[in-house]
């Protein structure tokens, strides 16, 4: 297939579906945005999507291209979904999805954390799933408009099933643009744990304290629990089979140095009392940990931290 005949809808409308939808549309993909935030949809039909800071786009959507619910996606015709929401409604969105899309739509996760390709291999088969890696991350400043406050690229695209590894590099070459790079990888999980080590290592303190990542990175203490943390989920993927070469700590430290003023969206899910996806990012990093008997004392004490700032709302 070549780009021209994906028929693409996005689930979710945030930052990172938002800003993969304008370039999508951007190269003449046609895209579909699904989004239960009425007030963000009507300001993108009245005004279009506008993604501004590491990007500067404004996209226009007609009407039959934005919708409230993946129940409106029925008789849509879409071949590609790109499932875009944080992990705590992934299973909530595979239940809405199974009665509405087709037998051979194929299914990507477009997500943080370890394990959702799984679940979208188990909910509609092996062959039918894949995975998007983000380097890029971003906030709706207000209804319609997406701050893109960095992006360090390629994103990394693969395949759940090795059977399906032409089909991952065809959808990499639909996300892909001189702007907006993506890679396809035969094995996509090194860059699923690279990513998910770098979530865990700031996310959850930035969470906790209410640092960005610069205030965090710049105060010794939760500098040394983001240092800890990597330690932690190094070891764990070391037992996984998976190594990222010995000086990877250092490399994590200093791109994270690098965030600047940005809130991680853990932090503005607390903000904004809303569930976290925690249980993804270092409860994946403890739940290894514990198949392998390795301590991860740094990860679990976050996750009781955040789970308990949860536990208030």
């Amino acid at each position: 297939m070549t780009n021209n005949d994906y028929k693409v809808a996005i689930i979710g409308a945030g930052p990172s579906g938002g800003i993969l939808g304008s370039f999508l549309v951007k190269k003449n993909v046609e895209v579909i945005l699904v989004d239960i935030w009425k007030a963000h949809m009507e300001a993108i039909q009245n005004y279009g999507l506008q993604v501004i800071g590491a990007a500067t786009i404004t996209t226009q959507f007609d009407p039959e291209h934005l919708k409230l619910s993946i129940s409106d996606l029925k008789d849509t015709d879409v071949n590609l979904i790109i499932i875009s929401v944080k992990t705590p409604y992934l299973e909530r969105v595979v239940q809405d999805l199974k009665p509405v899309i087709s037998d051979d739509t194929l299914v990507i996760s477009h997500q943080n954390g370890f394990g959702t390709e799984i679940v979208l291999a188990k909910a509609f088969g092996e062959e039918r799933a894949f995975r998007n890696v983000i380097n890029y991350a971003g906030n709706v400043l207000r209804p319609g408009i997406i701050d893109m406050t960095f992006f360090n690229p390629p994103n990394y695209v693969g395949s759940y099933s090795p059977k399906r590894q032409d089909k991952a590099r065809e959808i990499a070459d639909l996300i892909s643009s001189p702007d907006f790079a993506a890679k396809f990888v035969e094995d996509i999980q090194p860059e699923v744990w690279k990513k998910v080590i770098l979530n865990a290592a700031l996310a959850p303190v930035c969470a906790i304290t209410g640092q960005t990542m610069r205030e965090a990175m710049d105060f010794a203490d939760t500098n040394k629990i983001a240092s800890e943390i990597i330690k932690e989920g190094i070891t764990v993927t070391k037992a996984l089979g998976i190594s990222f070469g010995d000086n990877f700590h250092d490399i994590c430290m200093g791109y994270l140095s690098k965030g600047g003023h940005h809130k991680p969206s853990m932090l503005i899910d607390i903000e904004n009392r809303s569930p976290t996806e925690i249980a993804f990012i270092n409860g994946k990093i403890v739940e290894v940990g514990k198949q392998y008997d390795i301590p991860t004392p740094y990860n679990e004490a976050t996750v009781t931290y955040v789970r308990g700032l949860e536990s208030k709302y």
